[in-house]
């Protein structure tokens, strides 16, 4: 009897299936490592239903916030390699954590199993309506003429506003002052005070201010021109190339999944993320829908993960600072 005869064998075939598709009564968990209600929630919440149409089994999210992420993606790592348990995964656990230092559980590069990414958001420089200029050139020489008396603000040291302040300090050779806060809610109000000059947030978040009238946005850091921010250039069309960062969001599973599982969800995933509605949606939330195997994951892990790590070891940046 061939192949083809044993798979005809109900029982045969279903062993011969990846273990996602054994057993549609267990449901796939996907682990978010951000509360209820925020953005990454929000991404996960459009995109599960689709994932588990593609896959034929029910995807249920499972939020762990908390600690950077830690406790989610520890999750994950524990987790037998089945594609039973996954982790929608942000910038700040796979790139920015380890290259700013942070004491963690797992190894990045080797405890994960990348399958999908699934998009990306930009940042945008504003600047206070209180700064004098309507674009990043006249931004760069009205910082220069005061230098050490300008500052940016982010909402913490080693968050990614930080890190992309700094990456637009030292690019420009600007002098400023970074002003931690908790949160970018309190950096928005003193920009409307003048207090603050400079932040690099997101555009979901950005838009209400920037639509208020209460900050201008001079450039976006996407190495292309973004839907996300329409009419507003990039670093480098604004006059300083090298002004490109992005947190992506992509899914991962254990590691040593097995290559049948990885290519199903890979599969899955892609399918998902040609859904329409699905990336007018995402647009809508500030992310911009991108379609990739796990290698694009890898390769947009390891792209931030080298920039972070190369401008965090000369500026001696901390995430215990």
């Amino acid at each position: 009897m061939n192949r083809r005869s044993l798979l005809a064998l109900p029982g045969l075939a279903a062993l011969a299936r990846p273990a996602i598709a054994q057993s549609q009564a267990r449901p796939v968990r996907l682990i978010v490592p951000f509360p209820a209600g925020g953005a990454t929630d929000a991404v996960s919440r459009l995109f599960a239903p689709l994932l588990g149409q593609r896959l034929g089994a029910t995807v249920v999210i499972e939020n762990r916030p908390g600690a950077g992420g830690v406790p989610a993606a520890e999750v994950v790592v524990r987790a037998p390699p089945d594609g039973l348990t996954l982790l929608l995964a942000t910038s700040s656990i796979h790139s920015t954590a380890p290259a700013t230092g942070a004491n963690l559980p797992y190894n990045v590069e080797t405890d994960f199993t990348p399958l999908a990414l699934i998009g990306a958001s930009p940042s945008l420089v504003l600047v206070s309506t209180t700064v004098p200029v309507n674009d990043l050139r006249g931004f760069i020489a009205w910082a220069k003429a005061r230098r050490g008396g300008v500052n940016y603000g982010s909402s913490g040291v080693a968050t990614t506003p930080h890190l992309n302040g700094a990456l637009l300090d030292s690019l420009a050779d600007l002098g400023m002052v970074h002003v931690p806060y908790r949160g970018t809610g309190a950096v928005y109000t003193e920009l409307r005070r003048g207090d603050v000059h400079v932040l690099l947030d997101v555009p979901a978040t950005a838009a209400t201010h920037i639509q208020a009238g209460t900050v201008k946005a001079l450039a976006v850091t996407s190495a292309a021109p973004t839907p996300l921010a329409p009419g507003i250039p990039t670093g480098e069309a604004a006059g300083l190339p090298g002004l490109v960062s992005e947190t992506w969001f992509g899914i991962f599973g254990p590691a040593h999944m097995p290559s049948a599982v990885a290519q199903r969800i890979t599969e899955a995933s892609n399918a998902a993320m040609g859904d329409a509605d699905l990336r007018t949606r995402l647009l809508g939330l500030g992310v911009e829908p991108r379609a990739g195997d796990g290698n694009a994951l890898a390769a947009a892990a390891r792209t931030e993960r080298e920039r972070w790590t190369e401008l965090v070891q000369r500026l001696g940046i901390r995430a215990t600072d």
